[in-house]
């Protein structure tokens, strides 16, 4: 008779709220979380008004929240959430491509479409596991170390006046400024975000950005054109801004040799 004690079960580190007015939705969602057993769901909601009511309860550390609900959509539920310490993360669930981009816009960590695949959910909590913390206290999705992030990958980009998701494809280019890096986005935005070029480069594909020197990474599927100024000089153009990037004949040469 094995007189060893029975070693206790590790408590689930993360407590999660589901949020959908679709009881089906709710059903399907549980069971895919059932094979993550750091994953604890300790209650439900069908609307933002029962929602919030049970997050000021059970200060949840995480919230999986459909959009599309009656009279009140997940979003809504948001600003609610600011003022809670720590604030829980949020993954949309939703069935409507058409709110991915203001979804990616949002203080979400992940973003998710119906029917959740089991594939696709496990990425999500992988990413939970280790979550990185920006200045703001909040984790974003980054790769762990040894993982790198994909195209269609959705990473958090924070800076103090700005918040937002975006796909990892969508990063035009990235550049250094000490302890912080400037992100330019296809669509011409761009933001200041206290993280450094190296970390950016260890975690982004490698078949998709090029290091054209110390201070700048580029995102080759979002070249427009690379046009030679003068003997020392090209002016890397890319898609979505007006803004031309100064690169040297070696810078060039790298970025060239990638396109």
């Amino acid at each position: 008779m094995n007189s060893n004690p029975q070693t206790p079960a590790s408590p689930p580190r993360f407590r999660v709220i589901l949020v959908d007015d679709e009881p089906t939705a709710r059903v399907q969602l549980t069971n895919r979380l059932r094979s993550h057993p750091e994953i604890e769901i300790v209650g439900e909601a069908e609307n933002v008004t029962s929602a919030n009511d049970l997050i000021q309860t059970l200060k949840p550390d995480l919230i999986f929240l459909d959009i599309q609900m009656p009279k009140k959509n997940g979003f809504a539920l948001l600003p609610k959430l600011e003022k809670l310490t720590p604030q829980p993360a949020v993954v949309f669930v939703t069935a409507y491509d058409e709110y991915a981009i203001r979804a990616f816009e949002a203080n979400a960590l992940d973003y998710l479409t119906k029917p959740v695949s089991s594939a696709r959910l496990a990425k999500t909590i992988l990413r939970l596991s280790k979550p990185p913390v920006s200045e703001t206290g909040v984790p974003h999705p980054v790769a762990k170390a040894g993982e790198r992030l994909e195209a269609e990958d959705l990473v958090s980009l924070r800076s103090k006046s700005l918040s937002m998701m975006v796909k990892v494809g969508e990063i035009a280019a990235i550049e250094a400024h000490g302890d912080y890096t400037r992100i330019l986005l296809n669509e011409g935005k761009t933001l200041m975000m206290k993280q450094t070029l190296s970390l950016w480069e260890s975690q982004l594909p490698t078949d998709l950005f090029a290091k054209t020197g110390r201070s700048l990474l580029v995102n080759t599927q979002s070249v427009v054109k690379l046009v030679k100024k003068n003997l020392h000089t090209w002016e890397l153009q890319l898609q979505g801004t007006e803004e031309l990037i100064q690169l040297s004949n070696l810078e060039s040469k790298r970025l060239r040799a990638l396109l």
